[in-house]
């Protein structure tokens, strides 16, 4: 597990953390020139570079961010790591940041408080490092994070991850022998328009990620691409991979709940009258009614997904009950909770119906680049179906939290309901 304390002291120190097993992921003239270039320009952007472990879920580098920021991390944009993959097809073209060896990152960004005026640049610079290479490529990490830099200490951030993305449609057109607006490409809005909506296409991948949730860190298809191959799994097989899959998601559940309870012993803040100490206290109850008091008993995954947000929130709370401020819980994304926290709002339409909702930055990226993003699915009856199409609450109606905060006088107001699976 990450040593959050030692790297809100290197964070505060020099603004980079390496962990072990990433000293290779940089070269030392890189690491030097980055660290001169935030040092020069005066910018709050931090490094925070941690293996992740072999069972990390998608959203594993963000959390560990927004953790350090809650021990004491310093304010501005962090840069970190939630995933690390190869592909076996050394054709494939990179669509994220690269490593030396030719790996790739699936990359966390969080960002607190102002860099030169602008709240929200990780939208930005994500387009950057994953496109902001030749003919909109991958920019290496050591290459992109100078890159990044020099881009935001000069102003030229937007401008640069607009002409990114400009590059990269090109050349994903060129390759595909398509147009980045073909049919069942997701239509995407950058709030420049009240009017745009983000048509998203209801569409179950065979895939663990899809009743889960959990991103998918195999080849993805491009919108429009002839040698898409698929492979007709036996149901037998299905049901075993999302059987698998619950189960993974249940221990991931339990294990939050239990390291929140752990962090609160510890806090030893017992007595206090503190609104966000009760919070989280709230918050650990009712992370653990979700779950069945038997540990060996089935969890249902939205109920596990719940107790996820739940205890995330939970700690929040404790980090704010530390820190004596008032706890404003995160929101988290609409299109799929176990991303972690929403950006901003997205006009999204579906079934003809248009709402505004907040979803995540990786959603986001995926729509900037024409791709599905990743929905939270579960399989009911026997079929599966968005999470916010089902009828189990409060989960479906308040899309755990995205769309009604207070998930805790929810669950005490109208407990938890919905059909079988």
């Amino acid at each position: 597990m990450a040593d959050v304390d030692a790297i809100v002291e290197d964070l505060t120190s020099s603004g980079v953390h390496l962990g072990p097993g990433t000293e290779s992921w940089l070269s030392p003239d890189q690491l030097a020139a980055f660290q001169q270039a935030v040092r020069e320009a005066d910018l709050p952007v931090h490094l925070v570079l941690v293996q992740p472990p072999d069972d990390s879920g998608i959203t594993w580098g963000d959390d560990l961010l927004v953790r350090v920021h809650d021990a004491g991390g310093p304010d501005g944009v962090y840069l970190g790591v939630n995933n690390v993959w190869t592909f076996i097809d050394k054709d494939q073209a990179a669509f994220s940041p690269t490593l030396p060896d030719g790996s790739q990152l699936n990359l966390a960004m969080q960002q607190w408080g102002a860099v030169r005026g602008n709240t929200d640049v990780v939208n930005d610079a994500e387009t950057l490092l994953s496109s902001g290479g030749p003919d909109g490529t991958a920019l290496e990490l050591g290459d992109g994070i100078l890159v990044l830099a020099e881009h935001l200490s000069a102003g030229s951030l937007p401008a640069a991850a607009s002409a990114a993305l400009r590059a990269a449609s090109a050349r994903r057109e060129r390759e595909d022998g398509s147009t980045s607006g073909s049919t069942g490409t997701p239509a995407y809005d950058d709030g420049s328009s009240g009017d745009a909506a983000i048509g998203f296409v209801a569409v179950v991948l065979v895939v663990v990620g899809v009743v889960l949730g959990v991103r998918r860190l195999a080849r993805r298809t491009r919108p429009g691409s002839k040698a898409a191959q698929t492979f007709a799994l036996p149901d037998s097989v299905l049901d075993r991979v999302r059987q698998a899959g619950d189960a993974e998601l249940a221990r991931r559940a339990r294990s939050d709940v239990l390291a929140l309870g752990e962090r609160i012993d510890a806090a030893d803040l017992a007595g206090s009258g503190d609104a966000a100490w009760a919070a989280a206290l709230d918050h650990y109850e009712a992370a653990g009614r979700v779950l069945p008091n038997d540990p060996t008993a089935a969890v249902d995954p939205l109920d596990a997904v719940g107790a996820v947000v739940l205890a995330r929130r939970g700690e929040e709370a404790l980090a704010a009950a530390r820190k004596g401020r008032a706890f404003e819980p995160s929101t988290p994304c609409f299109l799929n909770p176990l991303h972690g926290r929403a950006a901003r709002d997205h006009a999204l339409e579906h079934a003809g119906r248009r709402v505004q909702a907040p979803i995540c930055a990786t959603c986001r990226r995926d729509l900037q680049a024409g791709r599905r993003p990743d929905i939270l699915d579960v399989v009911v009856r026997g079929r599966p179906e968005h999470y916010f199409e089902t009828d189990r609450e409060p989960w479906a109606s308040t899309g755990f939290g995205a769309l009604e905060p207070d998930l805790v006088r929810r669950l005490h107001r109208g407990g938890r309901q919905g059909g079988r699976r």
